[in-house]
């Protein structure tokens, strides 16, 4: 039996989850709704938990909580795509009931993941069942009861995996949608392959014995994501030049009250904590002044004071070198933007609509908080509008929104057509809340196809589809299937088309040649006169055809 925990068994916990992960990722991955090449959702929470793990492990000597507030840290700045968020945030959840813990019983462990469940739950604007959130919150509440008549760390988890279990087989009954395409909820296999590993971790270290399913394994594969954030060597003046950083400690501290003082003194304002330590991030011109307010409150320590031009300078001399990302001698304006993209042709145009900083990603393999985060930052702008065109990464640009010290606002773009839409209503030196509300209605003027192949056997949306059939999707739902992209282009715009469209663009694919891309193109001009039809190299993988119709 065992009844305690502290934080290098924590460490264990979330590494043997994430080998567990990784050892069956591919199989989270072929859960994916739609039979396209971009089921990543076993890679996007492995992504999560590998970061998760590079920060316990270096903090594992620390008492419980703050390894668990180090493992939090470390997914939320490793969180990939929707499912690698709310892990996050899950994560989020745990280590604010375990932070003043130097262990943990079975009480405290139950408690802790009904409080990441609970946290989850509040990260997602529309919460829907059948989902990850349904499988963590009946997990919980499986350890909860268990706890209350067994102090067994172990057993009370296994309970929780048990519960989880059932509830993941009852996803499809709470999802049209899954039950349409005969599979279960992917970020909820994905989230019991961890707690398997998790639970297996801890009985193997304490000689308990501990039996799961096991499928062949596979050594780990990691894709990196390329950084491609250079900078592009502007000039760029601040309004505040020192970025300070500092910690109060004292008693009875109010967040509130010390934001208030030190709001005058700058921008770009963070203040966090509890009673007796509070963080202080501002950037200001006179950070004497805010040290001296700051004094009212307590002690200082780990002050931190950063000449934010000498560090663009840094940034300057990093990308040096290397092929920018960004428009060449384009000014700094009031409001950049950062998009992400996937295709050399696809980059040439957000590059030459506006956008100043790329990061590259999207179907296959998506951007990280992180990778976001650290574009805004290099974007040469005192604020940020970011595009993720596409709906998985949504959740993670908007974290990336949370954490950045500049002001940053998300065009929700699920797709990079919406996405060059909006550019539209791009203003560089208007207010950035009118732009974005403006660029987020121009993006609706839009409607958006995809060409692709499916990769495996399945029947959705009325359709028999067999693994290598080309099929297309509208909005992001599967529309039509054929044995030819031609076929299929046609029959996406004739679902498309209404009588108000004007204007039709194709971006084709790395894998389909010109010649072919713009004979089909003048297919669609013969077949709707009455609009103009462009056609350009977008260069993305796995897709044949972006559509949008407009």
């Amino acid at each position: 039996m065992l009844k305690e925990i502290y934080g290098n068994d924590l460490v264990r916990m979330v590494k043997a989850g994430c080998i567990r992960l990784e050892q069956n990722r591919d199989e989270v991955n072929k859960l994916n709704v739609f039979p396209v090449p971009d089921g990543d959702t076993g890679t996007n929470m492995y992504l999560t938990l590998l970061s998760a793990v590079k920060e316990g492990e270096k903090n594992s000597a620390l008492p419980l909580g703050k390894v668990a507030k180090c493992i939090s840290m470390g997914s939320l700045m490793g969180a990939r795509g929707n499912s690698g968020v709310i892990l996050s945030q899950i994560f989020r959840g745990l280590a604010r009931e375990l932070e003043h813990k130097d262990k943990a019983t079975a009480k405290d462990v139950a408690r802790a993941l009904r409080i990441g469940s609970d946290t989850a739950y509040k990260a997602v604007m529309k919460p829907v069942e059948g989902t990850i959130l349904t499988v963590i919150r009946e997990i919980a509440a499986a350890c909860q009861r268990e706890a209350e008549e067994n102090e067994d760390i172990i057993a009370c988890m296994q309970k929780g995996l048990t519960a989880g279990r059932r509830t993941l087989a009852r996803t499809p009954q709470m999802l049209p949608i899954l039950r349409e395409a005969g599979v279960v909820d992917a970020g909820g296999s994905g989230l019991l392959y961890f707690l398997e590993g998790a639970i297996s971790g801890l009985a193997e270290d304490n000689d308990i014995p501990f039996t799961f399913y096991e499928p062949e394994s596979k050594e780990p594969i990691l894709s990196a994501v390329p950084d491609a954030l250079p900078y592009d060597g502007e000039e760029v003046e601040l309004d505040f030049q020192y970025c300070t950083e500092l910690l109060i400690k004292g008693e009875a501290l109010d967040c509130d009250i010390i934001q208030e003082k030190l709001g005058p003194l700058g921008d770009s304002m963070l203040v966090v904590g509890g009673d007796e330590l509070v963080k202080v991030h501002i950037h200001s011109n006179h950070p004497g002044r805010v040290l001296e307010t700051a004094l009212t409150y307590g002690e200082l320590s780990d002050i931190k004071i950063n000449n934010m031009l000498e560090e663009v300078h840094e940034h300057r001399q990093q990308w040096e070198g290397q092929q920018p990302a960004v428009k060449p001698e384009a000014p700094a304006p009031g409001i950049g933007l950062v998009a992400v993209a996937s295709g050399e042709g696809i980059s040439d145009i957000l590059l030459s609509l506006g956008v100043d900083c790329l990061v590259e990603g999207g179907q296959t393999m998506n951007p990280s908080t992180e990778d976001l985060l650290r574009a805004c930052e290099i974007c040469p702008s005192l604020e940020v509008i970011i595009l993720p065109n596409n709906g998985n990464i949504v959740l993670a640009a908007e974290q990336a929104a949370e954490l950045c010290d500049k002001p940053v606002r998300v065009v929700p773009s699920k797709s990079v057509m919406q996405g060059i839409s909006s550019l539209v209503a791009y203003q560089p030196d208007g207010e950035l809340e009118e732009v974005t509300d403006e660029m987020k209605d121009a993006m609706t003027g839009v409607c958006y196809g995809e060409i692709t192949t499916a990769v495996r056997d399945t029947e959705l949306n009325g359709f028999d589809i067999q693994e290598g059939d080309v099929i297309g999707l509208v909005d992001g739902t599967i529309m039509a299937c054929g044995d030819s992209v031609a076929v299929v282009l046609g029959d996406l715009l004739e679902l498309m088309m209404d009588d108000d469209a004007e204007l039709v663009t194709l971006l084709y694919g790395e894998g389909m040649e010109a010649e072919a891309a713009e004979g089909m193109a003048e297919n669609v001009a013969e077949a709707y006169p009455q609009c103009e039809v462009e056609c350009h190299f977008g260069g993305q993988p796995h897709y044949s055809f972006y559509i949008g119709v407009e």
